[in-house]
Order: C-alpha cells, then structure tokens, then sequence
C-alpha cells in the first residue's frame, strides 16, 4: 500500500467513526441517514433477509420494504415500527440499547464495503512490515460490532498464533473510536495497555511512527506463548464445575459464528435445549463457577470462569435463528491438546462426546477427569480443598468486640478486613483466597455484613427510622431496620438460643410466609380465630398489607404486616379497634415460631459487622446510644448490661457479645471530621503502614523514598502512600500517572512544585508541563 492509500483509508474510518458517534446519539439523524442509503444497497439488504426470519430481523425487513417502495422514514413513523413488533417480545429487545443497535445492517452491511477492504489489506502490510507472517494471528470488528449489535469503534488485533483467542493474550492493537485512532500493545486481560497508546486525529497519523512502536515491541508478542508445561491447580472454592457443548455450531461453516463467541467470550445454549439444560444455564450457573468448552465431541477449547449477570438473548444476526442464549465468561486456561480421539471410549455426559449440552462434573468424579480431560489437554487439575468447611464445634477465640484498622492509604485496610472477620466468626486464620470465599458464604448466610460510610449516613440508615413507600400511590412512610439493627438482632437470637440450649426460633418471615400459603398456592382464604371464638378470613396478602374480611363481612379495614411483626416482636401494642384482629394473629405466629423439641440445639457463633470507612461519616450522629451500648462491660449478660429503648419503640434493645464490629480508617482523609472522642476508647485500634517486603525490590526502593519526602514535608504517617497502589498489575508508570500524582496533589493541595521535588533523586522523574498541563513522567537516567 502506498503512503497516500493508508493516509487516505485511515481518514475515511475515522470519518465514519465520527459519523456513526453522531448516529447513536441522535435518532433524527439516523432516521436521515436511512433515507439516504442508495437503493442498490436496500435491496442487497432485503435479499439478505429475504429468507431469514426472527424478533429483530422482522423489524428490519419491514422498515427495508417501506424504503425500497420508495418511502421517506420519520422518526414517528420509525417507532411505529418498533412499537409494532416489540410488543409482548420485550425481553428479545433488552440487549438493544438504541436504535442504531437496531437498524446498524441497512446501513453497514454494504455501504461500508471499502473500509473493510482497506482494514483487511492494512492489517496485511502491516504484518508484512513487521515480519510476522506465519507467526501471527489477525482479528477485526467494524461497525457492525462483536455482537452484531451495532458499535461506534472499529478495531482489529494481531497476536501470537498459538494463543487461541486475542482475548488470552497481547496484541499489537488498533482502535477507532469517534474520530480518532488509538494503537498500542495491549492486553485483554485487564483492558490495558502496555505499550502506548498512542491517539492521533486522522490529519496528524503518521504510519512509520506506528509501525516502529509495533516493531519496537514485537518481540513481545512472539514470545506470548501459552504455558504449556507448567501444571496449573484450580481450587474449586465450593464452586461448580460445568461442561459445556458449542456441538451445534462444530462445522467449518459456523467457525465466524463461533469466533464471534470467543471475541465476546460467551458460552451459549439454546432456549429449547431440553431436560432441564437450559434452565440450569440460566439459573443455577452462578458468578465464580468454572465451565470446559468443547467444540462437539471432537475439539477441546478452554476453561473458563462465569461472570457476574444474567443471561442475554444473541443476535439473530449471529447464529442465523432465534433463541440462542449467552451467559458471559471470563477466560482461564485454553487447551494444550485439543484433540479428543482418546476420550472417544470414555461414556458419560460429562465427557466431550457424551450426548449433552451442559452438564455438571459433581466432586466425586474430579479425580477421574482430572486424569483424563483436565491434566493432559489443558494442563490443569481441579482440587476440592479449598471448599472450607465453617467451624461449628468448640469453643471459639476471644476477640476485642470493637477493632479499628487504620492507616494511610493503600495499606491493605479493607482487604485485611476480610480476614479479620473470617478469623473471628470461624476462629481460624487462613490465607486471603480462602478468607474470602468464606467471607462470602457467611455474608450470605447473614453472619457477616459490610457497610461503607459516607457523609450522607445517618442513624436511620444504620438502625431504625422511617422511609417514603415509593410503592403507594400516595405519599406515606414506612418503618425501616438498618443495617446494625438486623445483624445485633440476629446475633441475639443466636445468643439467647444458644445459652439456653435451644434450637434456633423460626423467623417471622418463615411463620407469616407459612400461614399464607394457602392464598399464594390455591387462592384460598385463611381463616384466624378471635378471642371471641368468632372467625375473620384474611383474603389478599400485598407486600405491606393484609387484606381481611370481618366476621360481619366488613372489610374496609386492612391490617399493616410492618405493625404485625412489631406485635410479634413486642417492640409496640395495637390499642385501637384493630387490635381484636392483630392479636390473635400475632398469638398464632409466636406458637409457630417456637422451636421443636426434636430440632438440632443452635450453637453460639460469632456476627460481624465491617464498617469500612468509618471515619467518613458524622459518627456520633450515626451510632446515637450505641455509643453506650458497644462497651463489653454494657452488653447484654455484662457486668453492667444496658438496654435501651429505641425510636421505633423497641423497648430491650441491647448489643449481645457476639457481636463484633471491625472498622477501616483512612488516616489521609481529613475532609470528614475525625472520629468521636468518645467512640474512639470504645474500639481498639490497629495500624497497618507501608510494607515494601511486598513489592519488587526497585518498586519497593522508590515508594520508600517517596514516603521518606512526604514524611519530611507532613511531619505525619498518616498520609504516607501504601503497598497496595504497585498490587494492582499495572505497570509503574501508570501507578505514578494515574494514582501516586494525584494523590499528591491532593496532599500539597495542588503545588505543582512540591510534587515535582519529592520525586527528585528517586528512580523516576516527574515534570509538570506548563504547556500541555499534563505531567511528563520517565525513568531517571
């Protein structure tokens, strides 16, 4: 290619970069942007489709033969359209975001013809110019986007040949995005770039100074090998293990469609998919759990991990057919083997060829596809252990009953936190991946909670008060529990069964949801026996409301679930005429929350509440009595036990010892005010500072020097800079750019000068240009 057609081709990308920047933005001009496709185009597009049918495809045939009868679209007539074929198929339409996801085809299929030319025919010079044919796979995405949706960047990526996706490794990259190319060495991963980037406007593009960034680092992407020889242990961390078949799409043909999956980095499963498949893959995949692909019964592809939300409908664009549905992954580990001609012989669902689609590898069988799938073909194991188990037993290790971990930034505050509470619920230290996963497991079982503070928290917030029910029609409020108020609750419950060697009551959420039963599942009324011996039926449950028949066969009145639980909890009385009605009521759930003698006695645990940022908030405001009732010596069964009566009415309110409260404590922060007097010789206090044994040593020297000058200039360790900043997987320049820089300017309260002088005689060297206001960073000479 000559200088001129690359100068000329990178101009037009980015002019239809801009173009289509304007598209998602303003549906006028898309709707004039449509009107002026040339009809040879239209009619391309409606042989396209003339065939196919789908949800979206539907839509688009219709608007395509309006157009091509010579029709002019506006923007009332376009949602016409929608309206027309939305209707009742809304959730097909959820992954569509605006209307250019919608109608991109009309206009990209054809009429982006040229760039897709020149992209093809750049991508080759410059591989060509690099040396790296043979060496190297390509990959590009235009307009039309990875997920046949639409997209408002073009890009292409060209990485090692024996990686199996640009996804698992480097690529030498290049982005077009509204107006502009970005190119660099960039890694997927963590979506960062290594080397660059680089962003030019099309007029000041200069192609030799791209190809020496990309030669000067090519290196690197030949030597991006997979790791082949090193065997990689994977702990299950009680998460499932799946096995998922793309066999439907195994053929040479759909390989575009399967590329367009490991691009997006989805595993997909038809809707239809029977014997209960393709509910599984909807509801019982979850976050963390691992899948193997496989292609068929005859090609092996990769580990992955499922990643957090839901399942999405794929473009009929994609797969040519309705009904196909995704889940997103996060890829771990591509097979070192992909041939699977010596698990021909193996029988099972679990296997490859085995006659299923999705399929759960339970723990029992681990061992056995260990030796045959996951060690020989991708050089992995799958081990159990890290499915701890909760300590139950014994008694557990005394802990203060109120810890403050503080520090200054970066220190590893929070992320100590996790351990702590680990440690003080399970009795137990274990490293942080094991911590966390039990940290996990407990918060969801409600014996771990977390809380940020800010400075918009309140007491109602943490315990009791009142909010609007944006539910109601009309303006009302309705009673709240905070976060501390359920936790000390559950804990007390908890302590009181436990001391009295009692099985747990049930709650009152499980009574009341037992009692109503009969009206969810038959629609059914319930009858409740009054004091009289008279009976009233409840007729209709809402999320707030009893709806009820009188004996009389009144039923103007109706009873507040919120005031039924008060009753239950004797935190208030019903003095009114409704009492008749929420006493017996109230009676018959207390009978049924008592526990069976025959159920399992509840031993004592411990509860935890982390408060990270503690100090963020008004905290005498927030904790109001608690301040009180913290104390260990104040606590329920202490030496000198109090208990309160609280604004909602609860009248015993009291902090029983087990439960624990760790906070985090940004020593750096002094916008907030600093923490209460009196709470602060309620809670025991543990610092966490700087540990340059963490970090590569010609990192750790130059973070000690830069403590070393802010200690000098503060005279204080409160606002040193921690570890964690150089933890992260980002290189050292972008640390300083990105986070030490402006943390220091907030320090020195943006003394330009200041900054540029605690950088002085360390490794790196910083200036602030006056021209470019921009820092201009580089390693010292």
């Amino acid at each position: 290619m000559t200088e001129q057609e690359i100068k000329n081709g990178i101009k037009d990308v980015c002019e239809i970069s801009t173009e289509i920047a304007t598209l998602y933005a303003d549906n006028n001009a898309l709707v004039a942007k449509l009107n002026s496709v040339p009809q040879d185009e239209l009619q391309k597009a409606s042989d396209y489709y003339d065939s196919r049918s789908g949800v979206i495809v539907d839509l688009r045939k219709d608007v395509l033969k309006y157009l091509t009868e010579g029709n002019k679209l506006d923007l009332a007539t376009l949602e016409g359209f929608i309206v027309k074929h939305k209707t009742g198929k809304e959730n097909q339409y959820r992954a569509y975001k605006n209307y250019f996801s919608i109608f991109f085809p009309i206009i990209t299929f054809y009429g982006h013809n040229p760039i897709r030319i020149f992209i093809s025919e750049f991508i080759s010079e410059i591989i060509n110019r690099l040396d790296l044919s043979g060496k190297v796979k390509q990959i590009y995405f235009d307009f039309q986007g990875a997920r046949q949706q639409g997209s408002d960047r073009l890009w292409f990526a060209i990485f090692n040949n024996k990686q199996a996706t640009q996804s698992t490794g480097l690529q030498i990259f290049a982005d077009f995005h509204h107006g502009t190319i970005k190119y660099g060495v960039y890694r997927h991963s963590d979506e960062s770039y290594i080397k660059g980037p680089i962003e030019v406007s099309p007029e000041n593009f200069d192609f030799e100074e791209m190809i020496k960034l990309y030669s000067d680092n090519k290196q690197l992407i030949i030597d991006d090998e997979p790791i082949k020889d090193k065997l990689v242990t994977i702990p299950l961390n009680q998460k499932r293990l799946y096995k998922i078949s793309h066999g439907s799409f195994k053929t040479k043909a759909n390989e575009s469609i399967r590329d367009i999956f490991k691009e997006n980095q989805w595993i997909v499963i038809h809707e239809n998919t029977g014997k209960g498949q393709a509910e599984s893959f909807k509801n019982d995949l979850t976050e963390g759990d691992y899948v193997y692909i496989t292609i068929g019964g005859n090609k092996l592809f990769t580990i992955a991990k499922v990643k957090a939300g839901s399942w999405g409908y794929v473009p009929e664009d994609i797969t040519n057919e309705n009904g196909w549905i995704y889940r997103e992954v996060e890829y771990v580990k591509s097979a070192i083997n992909t041939d699977t001609s010596n698990l021909k012989i193996l029988r099972g669902d679990i296997y490859p060829s085995g006659n299923s689609t999705l399929t759960e590898v339970k723990i029992d069988r681990i061992e056995e596809v260990n030796k045959n799938i996951f060690t020989p073909h991708f050089g992995v194991e799958f081990i159990s252990e890290g499915s701890t188990k909760i300590k139950t037993h014994g008694e557990l290790q005394k802990h203060p009953n109120n810890i403050i971990l503080f520090g200054p930034p970066g220190t590893g505050k929070t992320y100590n936190s996790i351990d702590k509470a680990v440690e003080i619920v399970n009795g137990i230290k274990s490293n942080h991946e094991e911590s966390k996963v039990i940290f996990d497991q407990l918060k969801k079982e409600g014996q771990i909670e977390f809380v940020t503070f800010h400075q918009n928290y309140s007491y109602e917030d943490f315990m009791v008060g009142i909010r609007p029910d944006i539910e109601f029609e009309h303006l009302r409020f309705k009673p709240y529990k905070g976060i501390f108020y359920e936790i000390a609750r559950r804990a007390k419950e908890n302590y009181s069964a436990s001391k009295e060697q009692t099985a747990l009551a049930k709650s009152f959420d499980q009574v009341f949801n037992e009692i109503i039963k009969p009206i969810e599942e038959k629609n059914e009324n319930i009858e409740i026996t009054m004091v009289s011996g008279l009976k009233y039926k409840i007729t209709d449950v809402s999320d707030t409301t009893i709806h009820f028949t009188k004996p009389s066969g009144g039923n103007q009145h109706t009873l507040s679930i919120q005031t039924l639980q008060d009753v239950v909890e004797e935190i208030k009385e019903v003095t009114s005429g409704l009492s008749v009605y929420y006493n017996p009521l109230a009676k018959l759930i207390l009978e049924k929350r008592k526990p069976s003698g025959s159920g399992e006695k509840e031993k004592l645990k411990n509860f935890v509440l982390i408060i990270d940022e503690i100090n963020r908030a008004n905290i005498s405001k927030v904790f109001g009595e608690l301040i009180t009732l913290l104390e260990e010596d104040k606590r329920i069964d202490a030496k000198n036990e109090l208990r309160l009566t609280l604004p909602n009415g609860d009248k015993e309110f009291g902090v029983p010892p087990n439960l624990y409260l760790v906070g985090t404590m940004n020593t750096a922060d002094k916008s907030i005010a600093l923490i209460d007097i009196a709470l602060r010789r309620r809670f025991e206090f543990i610092g966490y500072f700087p540990d340059y044994s963490k970090l590569e040593e010609s990192d750790g020297d130059f973070l000690k020097h830069i403590n070393k000058e802010i200690y000098y200039r503060k005279k204080s360790a409160d606002y040193l800079i921690g570890h964690a900043y150089f933890m992260t997987g980002l290189d050292t320049f972008k640390v300083i750019k990105n986070k030490i820089i402006p943390l220091l300017m907030e320090y020195f309260s943006g003394k330009t000068e200041i900054v540029q002088e605690i950088f002085k005689n360390s490794s790196w060297g910083v200036k602030y240009d006056i021209e470019k206001y921009d820092w201009i960073i580089q390693p010292a000479s």
